[in-house]
């Protein structure tokens, strides 16, 4: 990928993810507004610090990388001193449609949304992407270059987004939560919680790394591994008669919902 200068708006954990994934190959120009924050970016990834002005003068991409309730707020830089129509803006704000930041930065800014999800911190992420109106062609392959140094990338259609945001976005979630409860569960059957983790989080990895490698799909392996009338066979009954299948639908379905509602 042609070397781009990138500023990137907001030095939390997301930001700090992207400058982790990009800052050997680019030159990166960061925004962040506490103080600690910026002595701890500048001295860990030798990256220059700037106001939100000096950044957008200078970076040819810009990654909006604050809180989607800070965003506006970050926007209120004298916007009619720059040619946004130069300029790439890759919003990792959840909610936030590009119609929203194409109205705030005016013009006919190129914005691309992007959904990451929680594992970019260590490079393992999946980003959902879509285009906004002026976008050109290739902004959404430079996106996805970008964003490809924290992980995977997958292009949508922008009305899809709330659906990434479920499905991906909070997905880390629910393995967290799952995880939780079947070391809890392994705890009460007999297991010291060093035991319990050992046991639960070696099942999880392999069982993913065999999803991966495997030609059959999830519902093939989870057949494989159910013999009739046995030890697998008698837990998914229980998690059939509580109706899992429809209580992770009806979870994605709330979370769709909590990301339409942060648009508005």
């Amino acid at each position: 990928m042609e070397k781009n200068i990138i500023g990137i708006i907001g030095g939390g954990n997301m930001g700090e993810a992207l400058i982790k994934g990009l800052y050997k190959s680019h030159s990166i120009f960061v925004c962040e507004a506490n103080p600690e924050r910026v002595k701890y970016l500048k001295k860990k990834y030798k990256v220059s610090t700037a106001g939100i002005s000096d950044v957008i003068a200078n970076a040819k991409v810009i990654i909006l990388a604050v809180k989607p309730q800070d965003m506006q707020a970050a926007l209120s830089w004298r916007r009619s001193d720059y040619s946004k129509e130069n300029k790439l803006f890759i919003s990792i704000a959840a909610g936030l449609t590009t119609q929203f930041f194409e109205k705030h930065l005016g013009g006919k800014a190129r914005v691309v949304r992007a959904m990451p999800n929680m594992p970019v911190l260590i490079g393992e992420g999946i980003t959902g992407i879509s285009a906004g109106r002026y976008a050109k062609n290739g902004d959404l392959k430079l996106a996805q270059s970008i964003l490809g140094a924290i992980g995977e990338t997958v292009i949508i259609k922008e009305d899809m987004m709330d659906a990434v945001t479920a499905v991906s976005g909070s997905g880390p979630g629910y393995v967290f939560l799952f995880v939780e409860q079947w070391i809890n569960a392994a705890v009460k059957l007999g297991f010291n919680q060093i035991q319990a983790r050992q046991l639960v989080y070696k099942t999880l990895l392999g069982s993913t790394h065999l999803l991966e490698k495997s030609p059959f799909n999830a519902g093939e392996l989870r057949t494989k591994v159910t013999s009739k009338g046995g030890t697998t066979q008698a837990a998914m009954d229980v998690f059939s008669k509580g109706k899992f299948d429809q209580l992770i639908y009806k979870a994605l379905l709330a979370a769709k919902k909590r990301s339409k509602e942060l648009a508005k």
